[in-house]
């Protein structure tokens, strides 16, 4: 199992932070993508993840999952440990709640900020 995805950034970041919670950073490899150097937009980046975007994570038969809230569902499926996406209904549609309100509130919005001051990236 990889993650494609570079440190520093807040997306890769949500990914590697429910992998610690799962005790489970050992038990996949990093592959670090450039994005400055626009990596995640060549053809053979886009073969795996047309959105051309990091994190994304890639299975042992070549599955390729991207987006964070995705990513960490799966991670929350097949690893031991507490349980990142709730364990009863109420739980669960909570953290989705707050998820979503990352995403829309604050990731967009960063992200735009991102995309647009960085030179390279747009």
């Amino acid at each position: 199992m990889k993650i494609y995805d570079i440190e520093g950034f807040p997306n890769p970041l949500r990914v590697r932070i429910a992998l610690a919670e799962k005790g489970a950073t050992n038990q996949v490899e990093f592959v670090p993508v450039d994005v400055m150097g626009g990596e995640h937009r060549s053809e053979a980046f886009k073969t795996k993840n047309p959105d051309a975007t990091v994190p994304m994570l890639e299975l042992d038969d070549g599955t390729c999952i991207a987006q964070c809230n995705a990513i960490t569902e799966y991670i929350d499926g097949v690893f031991d440990g507490p349980s990142l996406m709730g364990t009863t209904p109420a739980e669960r549609a909570r953290i989705a709640m707050m998820n979503l309100r990352a995403e829309n509130g604050l990731m967009n919005a960063v992200g735009a900020y991102f995309h647009h001051a960085t030179p390279g990236v747009a």
